[in-house]
């Protein structure tokens, strides 16, 4: 039989219990959108650009995708050029329980080949719902793990990034944990190094914490980054627990989705476990790959990560802050059967930047501080102090210049940085 005169229509059947993808398109006309959408349903799916024998009705009606709809975004007064966005039903028989098999069957290779899409939204539907993972933790287990209350969370990153010794790191640590902050996670780049292994970071990182504590009366919570192959990460997750950690970071983008959920599957109920979005700038360009609100909004969410890092809207690119909040509804709004994650911000944030941040995402949110507490011209400790009064005033509702007459930490930033 033509199974690729079937690709278009809804199908009760086939919709309930299905992934809905939402693409934006480029076509010539109306005409090549239909015909490149159509295949796109059936290649990512029972068939490929040619005809192939074996395709039963019942393959079509069970296992093809479906063009629900094709909106016209753009098109010109000539009828060329367009924009299209696209709805397209994906079955849920075809995938199972793995994100990898769910993007390879949404964004794989007739994404180059058939059409060329980019993915902005995902749909749940029937017992879609149920197949994937919901963070197991959520803001209020990390308000008890750090003892945080009625404010957003601060996270400072260790600089430099890498290329030095537990023991080196851990004089860091104790510096920005000695200025009152909540949360200390090493950077992105610094996972299990010869001359830095996990296991043995953590020891001298959570001893820098206690000792910092007697000082301050607030134990900064660590969350060492574990990333590597997924065997590595489980490896890594046991020897952090064994040391008496409680959280950790994972680069999520490239470490995969799956490995992401494993290590949630397994962890997820006695570590707080921070996605980290490193690498998702090459996911995605303008007219292909995945946009960032999925990829780090709602795909991690669905791995079962607690939390995930989330690039800081820039002032100078006004379109970036669409995005952002985007992604932070895909983390947050109610999604039957998964739970929200915390949203964490970072990227060139600092302590004057907390009125805009907190209006924009309330109070149950990690705020990530880095080179403006590590490169504070008084020194680390007093960087992250500046932090520390610049977060708790702003959530007060109070001014920061009235807040740096009690901390010359903060008046010294604020007359560098306004």
């Amino acid at each position: 039989m033509e199974y690729d005169s079937y690709p278009f229509g809804r199908s009760e059947a086939l919709t309930n219990d299905a992934i809905i993808a939402t693409y934006v398109a480029g076509g010539s006309d109306y005409e090549t959108i239909l015909t490149r959408a159509g295949s796109f349903a059936v290649g990512q799916t029972i068939g490929t650009w040619v005809q192939v024998p074996g395709v039963s009705r019942a393959m079509v009606e069970q296992y093809q995708g479906r063009v629900l709809s094709i909106y016209d975004a753009g098109l010109s007064a000539e009828g060329t050029c367009g924009t299209f966005v696209l709805r397209i039903a994906f079955p849920i028989s075809n995938f199972g329980t793995s994100l990898a098999m769910m993007l390879t069957a949404l964004v794989g290779n007739d994404v180059s080949t058939a059409i060329s899409a980019r993915l902005v939204d995902i749909e749940l539907h029937g017992k879609s719902k149920s197949l994937f993972r919901s963070p197991s933790l959520g803001v209020e287990d990390l308000r008890r793990l750090t003892g945080v209350q009625n404010r957003p969370f601060v996270l400072n990153m260790i600089k430099p990034c890498a290329g030095f010794a537990p023991e080196e790191g851990a004089k860091l640590f104790y510096q920005v944990a000695l200025g009152g902050v909540d949360m200390v996670k090493d950077d992105e780049l610094l996972a299990s190094p010869g001359y830095n292994a996990v296991g043995v970071r953590v020891g001298h990182y959570l001893k820098a914490a206690r000792t910092a504590a007697e000082t301050t009366g607030h134990k900064a919570l660590y969350l060492p980054n574990i990333s590597g192959t997924p065997s590595q990460m489980m490896d890594n997750a046991k020897a952090v627990l064994e040391a008496g950690g409680r959280a950790c970071l994972v680069n999520f983008v490239f470490g995969g989705l799956d490995a992401l959920a494993e290590l949630c599957d397994r962890y997820g109920k006695d570590l707080f476990i921070l996605a980290h979005y490193a690498g998702i700038g090459v996911m995605s360009s303008a007219d292909s790959g995945i946009a960032s609100p999925v990829f780090i909004g709602l795909l991690p969410r669905l791995a079962g990560a607690h939390a995930v890092m989330t690039m800081a809207p820039d002032a100078k690119r006004p379109q970036t802050l669409y995005d952002f909040r985007r992604t932070v509804q895909m983390q947050r709004l109610p999604i039957e059967g998964v739970a929200p994650m915390v949203t964490a911000v970072g990227g060139g944030i600092t302590p004057v930047s907390q009125k805009g941040l907190q209006e924009e995402l309330g109070q149950d949110a990690i705020i990530g501080i880095g080179g403006a507490i590590q490169g504070h011209p008084m020194g680390a400790t007093a960087g992250a102090q500046a932090a520390m009064a610049a977060v708790k005033a702003t959530a007060a509702g109070k001014d920061l210049v009235q807040a740096a007459r009690s901390c010359p930490a903060l008046q010294k930033i604020i007359e560098l940085w306004g």
